[in-house]
């Protein structure tokens, strides 16, 4: 007998305690905190002369167009350099064609061409 009146006791304990379990608020973890990215300075494309830092004066390079091994990259070469061909007219830029480009080099832009310096074209000539 003494053993059923523990058992009926401990039953009735637990009971107790899942009875206050089922009345306080469910505990929740706060939302994860979400942080947005710094905004980064980026320099338009379609105006060549917003330059970041100090501008660059347009100089002029006279050269042959080839083709770059990487697909889409313009090279311009002349007997002493290789500029990649960033921006300019696209239809003048064909490859083979000897021409004056104007513009800015910008040696630290990165690219996936893969070969020349970068040079940001204003204007192509004939």
């Amino acid at each position: 007998m003494r053993f059923v009146t523990l058992i009926v006791g401990a039953g009735l304990a637990v009971a107790g305690l899942a009875g206050c379990a089922s009345t306080a608020e469910p505990v929740t973890a706060p939302p994860p905190s979400i942080v947005p990215p710094a905004p980064s300075a980026v320099v338009p494309s379609a105006h060549p002369s917003l330059t970041l830092g100090s501008p660059q004066p347009l100089i002029s390079v006279r050269g042959t167009v080839k083709d770059g091994v990487e697909p889409g990259c313009m090279l311009l070469t002349t007997d002493k350099q290789t500029y990649l061909l960033v921006g300019g007219d696209r239809a003048a830029l064909k490859s083979g064609a000897t021409l004056t480009v104007y513009g800015t080099p910008e040696p630290e832009l990165m690219s996936t061409c893969q070969q020349g310096t970068p040079f940001r074209v204003s204007r192509v000539e004939n």
